[in-house]
């Protein structure tokens, strides 16, 4: 016989079969695009944000709160290096020796999970995103023009993506290491374009070289690099592939 009692404790383990199924996915069932991005906005893992949006001087500021502020190397400034982008401002770079400087911030190091993204947009097939770590086989952290793609290298090794950008179109670009000890590019490093996992270009015997990146060198922005860099983050955890997906997609948007 079906009665209220029955009723009552079914609608219950409905209920919590429901609840279970969504902490299982690890999303919350009514949680925006929008939410999303805002909320790895306030993660407290975002160790490092540079938006560009300043229009004049040579600071660039971080907004992670961490207090990484930026300081612009060479005879270049946001007043004459600031160009629309793909959320507000953006840093223009158009030389061999204009970069911007972290000082004594030094990334993030050792074997520790990251995740780093940007929008950047570009007509040539060279120069790095960001850069830190030691110069030392497998204690290097690249992450920009490797070969002509957009990839990643800790200097022995390289991981690219199959794909060109250099379209002079605006593309967010990712690299994931996720957490390992320790983390090598063959296993567990993955590369994200425009919110979706890039197809991998290449892979060699030295990509089984372990990521062991160092503290030596602070953390530089854009060195060789010729277009537009917007909204560069250093996470100090592994993003997930629908984080990255909410984040382009929500920056998308808001042009």
């Amino acid at each position: 016989m079906c009665t209220l009692k029955n009723i009552g404790v079914l609608a219950a383990l409905a209920a919590a079969a429901f609840w279970n199924a969504a902490g299982q996915s690890g999303n919350e069932p009514s949680v925006s695009v929008s939410q999303q991005a805002h909320k790895l906005d306030a993660d407290p893992h975002l160790v490092a944000w540079w938006k560009f949006d300043e229009t004049g001087g040579k600071k660039a500021a971080d907004s992670s709160g961490h207090g990484h502020d930026g300081v612009l190397e060479g005879a270049f400034s946001f007043g004459t290096h600031s160009a629309a982008g793909q959320v507000g401002k953006a840093l223009k770079l158009d030389a061999q020796d204009q970069w911007v400087r972290v000082p004594g911030y030094k990334g993030v190091t050792g074997t520790a999970a990251r995740t780093v993204c940007a929008w950047v947009k570009t007509k040539t097939d060279r120069g790095e995103i960001v850069s830190w770590g030691a110069d030392e086989h497998g204690k290097m952290w690249i992450f920009g023009h490797v070969r002509g793609r957009i990839g990643v290298t800790p200097k022995g090794g390289y991981l690219y993506m199959n794909d060109s950008i250099a379209d002079d179109a605006w593309h967010h670009v990712a690299v994931v290491v996720n957490e390992a000890d320790p983390p090598n590019l063959h296993d567990h490093v993955r590369l994200f374009k425009d919110g979706e996992p890039a197809v991998i270009h290449d892979i060699g015997l030295l990509d089984l070289w372990p990521i062991e990146t160092g503290n030596e060198l602070e953390v530089r922005i854009g060195r060789g690099f010729k277009g537009l860099i917007d909204d560069l983050r250093v996470y100090d955890r592994a993003l997930s592939e629908d984080e990255l997906n909410a984040l382009f997609k929500s920056q998308t948007q808001q042009r």
